[in-house]
């Protein structure tokens, strides 16, 4: 298929998904009263405690990539 067809496509899936989810005509569904309760705050899982050592790791695997690919374009140009 041509590029253009393929944008289309996906243009058409994405609208048509987001029109199907504003034409819901229930409400958000009735709590369940059986349901545990939430762990007190103490318990709770840290997400933002080690946020620098994600990013980190990010730009390190990052700049790897970078590397490898440059060099990969360097080896095939002297070859």
């Amino acid at each position: 298929m041509r590029p253009q067809i393929v944008h289309i496509l996906a243009l058409g899936i994405f609208l048509f998904n987001g029109m199907q989810s504003f034409a819901q005509s229930t409400g958000p569904p009735t709590p369940n009263p059986n349901r545990t309760p939430t762990p007190p705050i103490e318990l709770s899982m840290p997400i933002d405690d080690n946020i620098v050592i994600l990013l980190v790791a990010g730009v390190l695997l990052g700049v790897y990539y970078i590397c490898t690919y440059t060099l990969r374009i360097a080896k095939k140009k002297t070859a």
